[in-house]
């Protein structure tokens, strides 16, 4: 039955026919969608990371990024979700936000135009795609080149599901149906109520749906067959303009839970397309002959909802791209911030990054920095309390480590997502460095602990040490302050130019720690030492060598990378 579809000969379908081919063909269409986009997301990764990058002050190059970063992931809501997911990161201004947001929306026109071009000429060829694809990845284990293959194979069976709804489109049953046709040929009355109903069809099909692309290719197909019949005139393009709108709700239900200006950014997108589409049903429904005017010079309905799609998103880009002050600052009165907002733990990661794998992994490279700032911050704090046999600050340097606790914890379970996605070889070795990392950071965090142990010792003992031994420890810590500066320049930049010197530095650490510790030893035997403050002392100096050890070896990690 399929190759008689394919060959052009009309089948008498029955209803439940009509349905069934109509459900799998979207079916297989969604599905190849979904591969097309994941896959692309996938092998786009450190292109998208650079366009990302590059965001500044100029609103013509956020754009540009917007529609670059769209047609690489095939999917405008992917974008959206990664701009609200930098947003609500501190990444990116709600300005920077904006124009990206409308770049977006005009590359995802660049699949419809792609879609009727395909559906007029070569679209049934392309179906074979879907077999070349998977074939191929089935020879790839992992990697670029079997994200590569599975979006061909995407690429193949969105054209395959398309033609199949198409081919039913054409069926006896289909075209025969007199209340298929009366439902998508009968114009309503008035015509300002016609507009709005069909914009709302739009969103909600689009909204439940969560892709305008997946929308608008099935519209296409419905416009190849004629079933909208000869007297179209402006309908289809208000269903078009609900597309866009119900596109808005991926972005909407992404920042439900984020900061104050990642919900702004969501509402961003929201007005874009909402007060875009009322502009352009008030001119449409003034030019009522505008459908007819266009199909008169086009005589392609396909294109001519194509080229209507990156017509509406051109020019609400260039109506509201120099407002861009006006949304951010709307935004700002209906979201209001909050009197006290609540603090984040996580600065750099965001959940809307991990579909883009070495996107989130160089964000959890920041966020492990971070951490270990905290954790040297704390150390510093503890050693001070120690030197100025100061507990009244133990509280809060136990309650800083315990938040930095929770911080590795949040790392590494976002290192532990990321490692389920699709990553490359590179990609899985820097996750296990930034896991090797995160241990190291976090026995520091735990030292600090000690210290505060020792601090109190000091204070219910009623123990003191000498003038220059509280030198020689402060030139010990100034010196694992330096090592770690140089540690985490290493890691950061993958340079070992550094060991040289980070090394050379471990090892005065490691004299000086003898050198305390075995003239404690030696101020013992002679009587001048109080033998209660053997235990502090020597625990104290040992453990603070050992902070030499755990920054070294979250130097050593990037060894892991060939």
């Amino acid at each position: 039955m399929i190759f008689n579809l394919l060959s052009g000969t009309q089948i008498a379908f029955n209803s439940l026919e009509v349905v069934l081919y109509v459900v799998a063909g979207l079916g297989a269409f969604l599905i190849g969608f979904k591969l097309l986009s994941e896959n692309l997301q996938s092998v786009a990764n450190k292109g998208l990371r650079k366009l990302f990058d590059k965001t500044s002050g100029n609103k013509f190059a956020g754009v540009g990024i917007g529609a670059g970063a769209t047609i690489l992931m095939q999917s405008s809501g992917a974008t959206t979700v990664m701009v609200i997911g930098f947003v609500n990161a501190g990444m990116m201004t709600l300005y920077q936000a904006t124009a990206i947001i409308m770049g977006a929306n005009v590359g995802t026109t660049v699949t419809t135009i792609l879609f009727a071009v395909g559906l007029s000429s070569v679209g049934k060829y392309f179906m074979v795609l879907s077999f070349a694809g998977i074939f191929a990845s089935m020879l790839f284990k992992h990697g670029k080149k079997k994200s590569w293959a599975l979006t061909v194979a995407g690429f193949g069976l969105v054209f395959f599901g398309l033609t199949i709804i198409s081919l039913c489109m054409k069926s006896d049953y289909v075209q025969n149906s007199s209340f298929l046709q009366g439902l998508l040929q009968t114009s309503l009355s008035p015509a300002w109520l016609e507009s709005i109903i069909l914009l709302l069809i739009g969103a909600v099909i689009t909204a439940v749906m969560q892709s305008s692309t997946a929308v608008n290719g099935i519209l296409l197909t419905m416009l190849a067959t004629g079933l909208f019949g000869t007297d179209i005139g402006n309908r289809i393009y208000f269903i078009v303009l609900g597309t866009n709108v119900g596109t808005c709700v991926t972005a909407i239900i992404s920042s439900l839970g984020a900061s104050t200006n990642a919900k702004r950014a969501a509402l961003i997108h929201f007005l874009f397309n909402f007060v875009g589409s009322l502009i352009f049903i008030v001119v449409l429904n003034f030019w009522r002959g505008f459908g007819d005017g266009i199909h008169s010079l086009i005589n392609n309905s396909e294109m001519e909802l194509a080229l209507f799609h990156l017509a509406f998103n051109f020019v609400c880009t260039l109506i509201f791209l120099p407002a861009t002050g006006v949304f951010v600052r709307v935004t700002e009165f209906v979201i209001k911030d909050k009197k006290e907002e609540e603090k984040i733990r996580i600065t750099y990661m965001d959940e809307r990054m991990l579909a883009t794998p070495t996107v989130a992994i160089a964000q959890l490279q920041k966020e492990t920095v971070s951490m270990g700032d905290k954790c040297m911050e704390s150390l510093e704090r503890s050693f001070v309390a120690f030197l100025d046999k100061d507990t009244g600050v133990s509280e809060e340097i136990l309650g800083e480590n315990e938040e930095i606790s929770i911080i590795s914890k949040q790392i590494t379970d976002y290192l532990i997502k990321v490692s389920g996605s699709v990553v490359s070889v590179h990609d899985d070795m820097r996750i296990s460095i930034l896991h090797h990392a995160l241990a190291d950071m976090l026995r520091i965090s735990e030292i600090s602990d000690n210290m505060v142990k020792y601090t109190r010792s000091v204070v219910e003992k009623e123990l003191s040490f000498s003038d220059s031994v509280i030198e020689q420890l402060k030139k010990m810590f100034g010196d694992l302050k330096e090592m770690y500066k140089l540690a985490i320049a290493i890691f950061e930049t993958k340079n070992r130019d550094g060991f040289k010197d980070l090394d050379r530095i471990e090892d005065e650490v490691d004299a000086m720690r003898k050198e305390l510790i075995d003239g404690h030893i030696k101020r013992l035997n002679e009587g001048s030492c109080n033998p209660a403050s053997s235990a502090v002392f020597i625990n104290l100096v040992s453990n603070l060598e050992r902070v030499g050890d755990h920054i070294t070896f979250i130097a050593h990690t990037i060894e892991e990378l060939v």
